[in-house]
Formats: C-alpha cells, structure tokens, sequence
C-alpha cells in the first residue's frame, strides 16, 4: 500500500460559529505543534481538529468523522477518546521518519495513541480513510479491553475495518452480489472444508501505527463480518479466535452456495412458469387462427349444383 500521515487539534468550535482556543483536548497540536489547528465539535466520542482547511471543509469532514465514530462504537465499542487530526494537502507536519522523504501523507492510525491522522491529498477518498482508520483504531482499543495487548488479529481486524467501511460507503449489498459468485467459484463444495482449510484469522497482528493510502483498501471481504454479526450478534467482534472465526468462515461460506443456488432455481421457476403461459397464449392462438381459415374457407366455396336427375333415369 501507499503510506502516509497528517496531523491537527488545539482550538474549539463555538455555538456562535466562532474558533477559540482550545481549552483542552489539545492533543494533535501537542502531537504536532508546528501548525495551527482549530478543533470542531461533534456530537461524537471523538475530537475533531483541523489544519490549513476552509470552514466549509473541514466541517464536512467533522460529519464524516462523527458518522463513522458514532457507528463503530455503538457497535464494536474502541473509539472513545480518539483524536481525529486532519490537515490540507499543503500542510507540513513533522512525521518523525514514518514516511520516507518526499513521499505524500495520507492516512495513519495510531491506536495505543487513539489518534487518526488523515491529509486530503484525495478529498474523494477522505470519507472512506476516516471510516477504515476509526475502524482500525477500534480494533486496537477493543483487543486492550479484552487483554490482547498487541492489538487486534490481522486479517481479521481489516475485514472488520471493511465491514464498516463498506457500510459508511454504501456498497454493502454491492460486495455481497460479488461474494454469492466468487466464494462458488472459489470452493463449489464449501460444506467439505475442514479445519485446515480454513483461512488463518489470527495469522499476525495489527500494525501500529497503521499508514494507509484511501484509494487502494477496497474490499468486499466485510461481507462476512456482516454475515457473523447478523447471524450471532455484534459480541462476536469481541471474540476474536481462530476457533470462532475458522468455522464461522465455513457456515458463512455454505450460506452463500445456499443462496446461489436458491437464486438459481428460482430464475429457473420463473423461466418455465413463462414458457408454459406462453406456450398456452400460442395453442390458443393457433386454434383461433385455424377456426378463422376453416370458415374463410367454406365461405369461398362455390355452392353445389343440384344433380342431373337425367343421369340416372332408364332410357
């Protein structure tokens, strides 16, 4: 991936529409003191800051940080406390050797420091790095809560991250119309995986802080961490082992195969319920048609001379 980072936080948005200074929650500035921030408020367990962005902006990025922050922690819980730093393309932040020289910031979440740091160097992609970072962050804070102390497990912290990003970016039912095909073509025979087919969920764990370009996280892969919370609730999210998730992956799996092919015999009904309708509108049709010719023709026929009664009387 490409990596990068950005940082802000120090001033407080009042009611009036005015900035003052930041009476606390001063992290990103004390994080990153060479800029200045002005930090918005959110009705939100986050803090929003901004540096180097207009009013307009940077209000649009609150929302996008408040919505995201808002959904994680009702259901996943970790983002409390965390600081959102955003700063404008232009802004030099002191990034202390995390970013090679010369290379662009873009998106770094520190979770022991409950701190997302974005630049908009993609305003496009600025919503959906604020939800997979606030993701990832919760993650990190989660796996604490429960005594993982070196974070959540990867790949299953980036699939949890996708859930939400998916979620936030509305491609949701998107992603689930790909994995119905692809999980079949990938395994037809789902329900004869064993448990060393099983995808590793706890191969390693999270990078932190974890540096990110927006534009290349895109993955359907969410869709099973949708499917395991719809089917066994949001606490699942807080066990996360191989024990739990390896056979979930299998049920989730055969759900799918289950629904292609209930799709498919569905379309299938519906295919013979049109042909038979149809087959019966074309007999009716045809026999119509045929009635029609029958009289047309005995109404053209010449009507039937009388017989020569002469032909037949003796001579």
């Amino acid at each position: 991936m490409t990596f990068g980072l950005a940082g802000l936080l120090a001033l407080h948005w009042l009611s009036t529409g005015g900035v003052a200074a930041a009476a606390g929650g001063d992290r990103c500035a004390a994080r990153f003191p060479e800029v200045t921030w002005g930090e918005y408020s959110v009705a939100a367990p986050v803090t929003v800051a901004t540096s180097g962005l207009n009013e307009a902006m940077s209000e649009r990025f609150a929302e996008d940080a408040a919505r995201n922050a808002n959904r994680i922690e009702a259901d996943f819980g970790g983002v409390d406390g965390v600081a959102v730093c955003i700063t404008a393309q232009e802004t030099r932040l002191d990034l202390g050797g995390l970013v090679a020289r010369g290379q662009r910031l873009h998106v770094g979440a520190f979770g022991a420091e409950k701190m997302l740091v974005i630049s908009a160097v993609e305003i496009g992609q600025m919503s959906d790095g604020i939800a997979f970072g606030l993701a990832d962050i919760a993650a990190w804070n989660v796996a604490a809560e429960i005594g993982m102390n070196d974070g959540y497990p990867q790949p299953l912290a980036g699939a949890v991250g996708h859930w939400f990003l998916a979620r936030d970016n509305g491609r949701t039912e998107r992603y689930h119309s790909q994995l119905v095909v692809n999980m079949f073509l990938d395994n037809p025979n789902p329900e004869q995986l064993t448990a060393d087919d099983e995808t590793v969920w706890t191969a390693s764990s999270q990078d932190d802080p974890l540096l990110f370009d927006p534009q290349f996280i895109a993955s359907p892969i969410g869709d099973f961490i949708d499917y395991a919370v719809t089917t066994h609730g949001t606490g699942v999210l807080r066990q996360p082992q191989q024990d739990v998730w390896g056979p979930l992956e299998r049920e989730w799996r055969i759900a799918l195969k289950d629904e292609l092919l209930a799709n498919r015999t569905g379309q299938l009904d519906a295919v013979w319920g049109i042909a038979i309708v149809a087959f019966f509108i074309l007999l009716t049709v045809g026999l119509a048609l045929q009635r029609r010719r029958q009289k047309r023709r005995a109404g053209q026929k010449r009507p039937t001379p009388p017989a020569d009664e002469t032909l037949f009387g003796s001579a």
